[in-house]
């Protein structure tokens, strides 16, 4: 006789999963499109605006501002600049190498890299503990890592945003609310983010998209960088793991 007792066990842990997720089709249709959108532009540039909240030793709690300028280009190419409290720094991606610059310090340092960009902004995070604005966009399974990590995912309705009609988005679990607007035109890219994070004092990050450039001809001399004639060359180190 056949023992079914392992098919009906995963039967019955498929559907209990199901049961306690809340999961609005239309909120996966509308992400879906924004991240099929994104993985297949050749190039794009975009600004982002955002604010974030942290814990200041003297202060108590308080929010920093960041601007940067994004620009990629095929699947090994990037240049971000971002400005902020702590100073502007850049950080060029030429498919081989990472250069990083602070024009507040004029020192400058090189990090050895993979040879695709999400591989690339993988290692600037988990090896250097250095943040990448608005990541998580990029990642091709955008859509399927919500899915895993949230136990809620709703789509709230239509809400303007700078003049600009978006999708309303919000995604929950025990440690975080994720809140989402993507702009209701053609391309569906993501206008505004916003993460609470319920296990650390609600702490918010708020991030804001402008000037979206889909497909731009951008020439490859800008994502190589040489440092000016005075700038200092830093060693950067990696986290200890």
């Amino acid at each position: 006789m056949k023992n079914y007792s392992l098919f009906f066990a995963l039967i019955f842990s498929v559907c209990i999963t199901a049961q306690t997720k809340k999961i609005d089709p239309t909120a996966i249709l509308i992400l879906d499109h924004m991240n099929d959108v994104i993985g297949e532009l050749e190039s794009c540039s975009f600004e982002l605006s955002s604010s974030y909240d942290k814990e200041d030793p003297d202060f108590g709690l308080v929010t920093n501002n960041l601007k940067a300028t994004v620009i990629f280009s095929g699947p090994n190419k990037m240049l971000s600049r971002i400005e902020g409290s702590k100073g502007k720094k850049g950080f060029w991606y030429n498919g081989e190498q990472i250069a990083y610059y602070s024009y507040t310090e004029n020192n400058y340092g090189i990090i050895d890299a993979p040879d695709n960009t999400i591989a690339a902004i993988d290692t600037l995070h988990f090896d250097y503990g250095i943040q990448f604005p608005a990541a998580d966009f990029f990642y091709p399974a955008f859509t399927d890592d919500l899915l895993s990590d949230f136990d809620s995912i709703q789509y709230i309705g239509q809400n303007k945003i700078e003049n600009e009609d978006c999708f309303h988005i919000k995604a929950e679990n025990d440690k975080m609310i994720v809140q989402y607007w993507i702009s209701n035109n053609a391309y569906r890219l993501p206008k505004r983010y916003l993460i609470i994070y319920k296990n650390n004092n609600n702490l918010q990050y708020q991030g804001t998209f402008n000037n979206w450039q889909a497909n731009p001809k951008i020439p490859e001399s800008i994502f190589e960088f040489t440092p000016p004639e005075s700038a200092k060359e830093i060693k950067i180190l990696a986290k200890k793991k």
